[in-house]
Order: C-alpha cells, then structure tokens, then sequence
C-alpha cells in the first residue's frame, strides 16, 4: 500500500490492526455520540455515504466477524509546510490531499473486496466519486456499487480507534498544516484473514 499512495515532498506511513467485530463494537461504537457530530456536519443528509441511512447499520456490522483497521499517516514535507502556512491554503491542500489519498484506498479496498468475497469496506470521511452526490437532487446513488460508508458514519469513534488500536495521535490545523493528517479505513469480513495484514 505504501508504493501506491504518495504525499508531495512527504512521507506515507501506513499503521494496520485487526479486532473482532464484536470487539470493535463494544470499544469504540458510540452511535448516537457520533451521530450527534454527523447531525452537525454541512453535508449531513446530502451526501450517500453519510447518515440518515435508509438500511440498519446494526444489521449491516452484524454480518462481520473482523475488522481490519487502516491507518494511514500523511507527514507533510518541508516545501508542503512552507507552502500552506495560511488557515485558508492549509484547508484547500489538506482537503485535496485526504480527498485524494481516500479515492485511492477505495481503489484498494474495492480490491481486497474482490479477493474476499462478502467483505466490505470503510472509508475514511464522506464519499468523494463525484463532484456533487446525487442525493443533494433526491436522486439514487450514481455508483452504488463503489460508494462506501466512512468507519464514523457508521457509529465508530475514530479519534479512539486511531490512538488506542494504531498508536496515532490525530493533529488539528491551527494557522497552517499540522506536522501530519491521519486517514483511517477499515475492510469488514466474516473469516479471518491475516494475511491482509501488511
């Protein structure tokens, strides 16, 4: 995964954990805590990968047995850090770069759910395969079969499960990039698959 995904003038570090779905669950799933922070969020019902759902999400986790949790860490290299030193520059390339690094290890994900057959993937943040997602037009998701739910969509305290399962400790921006952003998703499956583990 680390020769794909590429970050400018910095550095990839990619962090992985498996935990038992149950497990997960019972540790780090607070749905309605973080359905009160999608509830406040711009995009909240206007994007397919966001709450309100049409589908129960409990139904939906209890089909899996695993978690594998990915946590990738983007360090910003020196030319990124000089470059974004203003609020509003530090936003745009910061956006940008989670934007892009997402479309990607969607790409990956898609993949390992053809290698696994009946698992599924987690995406970090909301979907970003179009410009504008359908739904702001109360019109069907137009790629169904590639848009996937964020871990925190779908009740999951990432800030926990990126300190306490990957050893990372998220960043804020304040007036220009942070040293680092971290971007998690995760691939649900029903056996156990280790090898998935890099």
């Amino acid at each position: 995964m680390n020769g794909l995904i590429a970050v400018n003038d910095g550095a990839v570090e990619l962090k992985t954990s498996v935990m038992g779905m149950k497990e997960l669950i019972a540790s780090f799933r607070f749905a309605d805590r973080v359905m009160s922070y999608c509830a406040a969020c711009p995009i909240f019902g206007k994007n397919w990968s966001c709450p309100p759902f049409d589908f129960d999400v409990d139904g939906l986790l209890a089909r899996y047995d695993y978690a594998y949790i990915f946590g990738i860490k983007m360090i910003h290299g020196k030319q990124a850090l000089e470059a974004h030193n203003t609020p509003k520059s530090a936003l745009k390339y910061s956006v940008w770069l989670m934007d892009n690094v997402n479309l990607k290890l969607l790409d990956i994900l898609h993949s390992l759910e053809v290698k696994y057959p009946g698992a599924r993937g987690a995406s970090g943040g909301s979907c970003k395969i179009c410009r504008a997602c359908a739904r702001i037009d109360s019109l069907p998701c137009r790629f169904p079969d590639k848009m996937r739910n964020s871990i925190e969509s779908l009740g999951f305290d990432v800030s926990m499960i990126t300190k306490e399962l990957l050893g990372l400790d998220l960043v804020w921006m304040k007036d220009g990039l942070p040293p680092y952003q971290v971007l998690v998703n995760a691939l649900f499956t029903s056996g156990r698959h280790d090898e998935i583990i890099f």
